[in-house]
């Protein structure tokens, strides 16, 4: 079972990070794989015991990336593959909105794109310290803390942008719907042709806003069913807002790698107890 514990960003960084969460688990011993399935959301982690996954592709075996103690996961558009664990472990990760990763730290959503990057491919040296100081916190909000000093700093040097405002409000009206929301109606609350708020969604985050809105649904419909084993994926169909459950089944081969009954039964997720500090 993984015990995760969450924080949110001081209010200042609210429209950049998502949340902070701290994470223990221990596989006994046994391999544990967990799809690397797509995901609307750019994730930089820091281990602090147990060795970081590997993450193999489904295809042909190999191991496309091996683990080192801090790092950053790219939104993934598709299936990646299966990452492994085995062993105890114990991290922090800070999960960035799209557009914040790339204003805080001034790198396109693009370059990360369906990607593990680790730290030292992106940071300078400093990144060291900080990982030394999240080591040394004992709980999530003295965590939480330490990071939002470090990310306030990097605030502090940006200049304002209404683009950045914009953008906050359409990905906040995008995550709060679950993906189901019209992109004609998002292009012309921004003042802007359809052709023009794709050009800038894309500027901003990486990936078209039809694709964003997909993956959201889609995290939503997977959130349900293992938050409510006992639903039918028929029920879950309708409650994400797909067409039917053949719609539901054709996205979540497309972004996990296999239909919705095979994923769950092949490769079981482990339960997870959330505890939240705020």
């Amino acid at each position: 079972m993984i015990t995760t514990y969450e924080a949110k960003p001081i209010y200042p960084l609210s429209p950049y990070v998502y949340r902070y969460t701290y994470r223990e688990f221990n596989t006994n011993g046994a391999d544990v794989t967990k799809p690397k399935h797509a995901v609307n959301e750019i994730v930089m982690h820091f281990f602090f015991r147990g060795m970081p996954v590997k993450l193999t592709d489904p295809l042909t075996g190999a191991v496309l990336k091996t683990g080192k103690r801090s790092g950053v996961c790219g939104m993934s558009s598709r299936f990646l593959g299966e990452m492994t664990f085995n062993g105890l472990y114990s991290f922090f990760e800070i999960a960035f909105t799209p557009h914040g990763f790339q204003r805080l730290f001034g790198i396109p959503s693009q370059e990360v794109l369906d990607k593990i990057a680790w730290s030292e491919e992106l940071f300078d040296s400093s990144i060291n310290i900080l990982h030394e100081q999240l080591f040394y916190c004992s709980n999530i909000q003295q965590m939480a803390n330490v990071a939002d000093a470090w990310l306030l700093r990097r605030l502090c040097k940006l200049k304002y942008n209404n683009d950045t405002k914009a953008i906050s409000h359409i990905l906040h009206c995008i995550n709060s719907t679950k993906g189901l929301v019209n992109i004609d109606m998002l292009a012309a609350n921004t003042n802007m042709s359809v052709r023009s708020f794709e050009r800038h969604f894309v500027a901003h985050t990486g990936i078209p806003a039809k694709l964003f809105c997909c993956i959201a649904r889609f995290n939503h419909a997977l959130e349900l069913k293992l938050s409510n084993p006992q639903l039918r994926w028929t029920k879950i169909a309708y409650k994400a807002g797909y067409f039917d459950q053949m719609h539901l089944v054709k996205d979540f081969k497309k972004f996990s790698g296999d239909a919705p009954s095979v994923l769950l039964k092949e490769t079981p997720l482990l339960v997870e107890t959330h505890i939240a500090d705020y």
